[in-house]
């Protein structure tokens, strides 16, 4: 299936003429579509048809408004009540359908914070992503895993709150490796009373919440008490909190000598490339940052993107009490009024002209540079690559989106195939797809039954994402893979795609890879740079491949190592683990050791003993 848009100006003109003749007055959303009925662009109006008339004048059409009537056949509308609710209505409709010529946020997950299990009667502190509740304690965001994991650790260590979970913390009968290492106080097996334990949170909460001087003044005050009175082991242990909790204070994510939550976001368009840019401020900490980069192809105003941005951001994200950005923006009002609806507090959104929130502005605009100038110089050298790699290949086109295509398996069982995405000079990890394989008995080493299966289903075009198709395709394999892919393409009417496979020589050296076409063999230099971005793709393909295919074996086994013992249910299973840490303990351990577990009785116990045991 090629896909061919048509491109012919005075058939869009008739196309918005026609709309104006029929479009209604007031509030609404409307939408451009091409001649396969796809949506190209949708936007807001406040008077839907005195926006559809403003397109007819030539002289305020710029070169992407002329692009887009030229690609349009027809015009579509959906009347709303209010401003507001065409906003949401507008929103909505590009995160679904992500037309060309709207913005696309394609990193919408949420960020990671750090949670305190307040509702508990001995909270926790761990990472969390997700929705957020009333019960408990959130701090964040941050802007990755590794930094919530790294405070989480030096908190451990300064106020010694418990990290388990909950199942494990119910079935503990001695304290874990993380009480000796003086990472948690115990009160899984009773070593601290719960008013103390309660004051340790609070203590934790305070200090995340910027009152950083009272929790160390407070523990070094302690500390002298203690020895003053000889309790010198009760005095070391302080001594280490103060330690754990002074380098806490001087990381990199410090202080601003202040309590207050806010970000700071900065929208800056270069080098035809829109780049926006987040810093997280919490209780006056420095939590991270994180960038964004669009292509400048969008239709809308800059003012306009940078409202949509915002809407999508916040949808899945807490947002602070306070947004500051460096320009102004389209619905501040509205936009104000949803997120503060969605967070139930009172949300402002503030340009700064002066002070240190200015200076602050500054520092972001600098790292905003440096991300544009970073990427300018990696898309060069891409762009570089990868017209060497169609000219040497002799491709119909710049391979711009790659997908790269591996199977694997462990001796037959759980096998599984994988697409691999590389697009704008980056690895595309939220485009990684993993394709189950369908067999009898779930068992198959057929490595062309499933390349088959996989390729057929990647271009069966049900859902959204599989409607972008890539201008080069990867296999790892010969002419029997390929000739696989090609079949099941042409059998699509997908003619437009260029078909590379990769095999490795006989002694599977590196540097000895044979690349097939569909109608020729050929072999590159040791030392080529195109073979070196081939090779690249096609590892990455492979470690995905291999990980993922364990991940699955993993997850069998533990599930049909129990399926086998009658009585056994995934409640059992869970308390079984979290009591011995791993199937290995569970498989060595005795009778009697299995009778120690919760809501484990002697039936019980006597049958898993008997399934570990019974070839022994």
């Amino acid at each position: 299936m090629k896909v061919d848009l048509k491109y012919d100006y005075n058939l869009g003109i008739e196309a918005i003429k026609r709309a104006s003749k029929t479009s209604p007055n007031g509030s609404g959303v409307y939408q451009f579509l091409d001649s396969n009925n796809k949506i190209l662009y949708v936007g807001k109006a406040k008077n839907l048809n005195k926006r559809i008339t403003s397109y007819l004048a030539k002289k305020n059409q710029t070169n992407r408004i002329q692009l887009l009537i030229n690609l349009t056949k027809d015009i579509k509308f959906i009347k709303t009540l209010t401003e507001v609710d065409s906003f949401i209505l507008e929103n909505n409709l590009i995160k679904q359908n992500k037309p060309k010529f709207n913005i696309r946020l394609i990193d919408d997950k949420s960020y990671p914070y750090i949670n305190i299990t307040t509702s508990s009667d001995w909270p926790r502190i761990k990472k969390y992503r997700g929705k957020l509740n009333k019960q408990d304690v959130f701090f964040g965001p941050f802007s990755s895993v590794g930094a919530v994991d790294s405070v989480i650790k030096q908190i451990e260590g300064a106020f010694l709150l418990r990290s388990c979970t909950d199942n494990v913390f119910k079935s503990r009968k001695r304290p874990c490796i993380l009480y000796q290492i003086k990472r948690c106080s115990g009160p899984c097996v009773g070593l601290i009373s719960k008013k103390n334990y309660s004051d340790l949170v609070n203590n934790t909460i305070s200090f995340l919440n910027g009152k950083n001087p009272e929790a160390k003044e407070k523990l070094i005050y302690e500390m002298k008490n203690e020895s003053l009175l000889q309790n010198y082991e009760k005095a070391a242990k302080l001594r280490d909190r103060i330690k754990a909790l002074s380098k806490i204070s001087h990381e990199k994510y410090s202080d601003l000598n202040n309590s207050e939550n806010f970000d700071v976001i900065f929208l800056k368009k270069k080098y035809n490339l829109i780049s926006i840019h987040i810093f997280f401020f919490r209780a006056g900490k420095n939590l991270g940052s994180k960038d964004f980069l669009f292509e400048n192809n969008l239709f809308d105003e800059t003012k306009t993107i940078f409202s949509q941005f915002l809407y999508f951001f916040y949808t899945n994200n807490l947002p602070p009490k306070e947004i500051l950005l460096n320009s102004k923006i389209v619905d501040i009002p509205i936009l104000e009024s949803l997120i503060s609806d969605k967070s139930n507090y009172k949300i402002s959104i503030k340009i700064p002209l002066k002070g240190k929130k200015m200076m602050l502005l500054k520092m972001v605009e600098e790292n905003v540079d440096a991300t544009l100038k970073k990427e300018i110089y990696n898309r060069i050298k891409t762009n570089s690559i990868l017209k060497a790699v169609k000219n040497k290949l002799r491709l119909k086109n710049i391979p711009k989106r790659i997908e790269i295509y591996d199977n694997s398996h462990l001796s037959g069982t759980n096998p599984l195939g994988v697409m691999v995405v590389f697009q704008n000079g980056v690895f595309l990890k939220n485009s990684y797809r993993k394709f189950n394989i369908i067999c009898q008995n779930q068992k198959t080493s057929d490595d062309y039954l499933m390349m088959a299966q996989v390729i057929s289903r990647r271009f069966k075009m049900s859902s959204s994402w599989k409607q972008e198709l890539p201008q080069l395709i990867i296999v790892d394999g010969g002419k029997g893979q390929l000739n696989v892919v090609k079949n099941v393409l042409d059998e699509k009417k997908i003619y437009n795609i260029d078909l590379i496979g990769i095999a490795k020589g006989r002694k599977r050296n590196a540097g000895d890879e044979t690349i097939y076409k569909h109608d020729k063999i050929m072999k590159l230099d040791k030392i080529d740079k195109v073979l070196f971005f081939l090779q690249r793709l096609r590892d990455e393909a492979h470690r995905f491949a291999i990980q993922s295919t364990k991940a699955k074996h993993q997850k069998s086994f533990k599930n049909s190592i129990f399926d086998k013992i009658n009585g056994i249910g995934k409640k059992t299973k869970l308390i079984l683990l979290s009591y011995f840490g791993s199937i290995d303990n569970i498989k060595t351990a005795g009778v009697d050791d299995l009778k120690k577990v919760p809501n484990i009785g002697s039936k019980t116990a006597e049958k898993i003993y008997n399934e570990f045991n019974k070839n022994v």
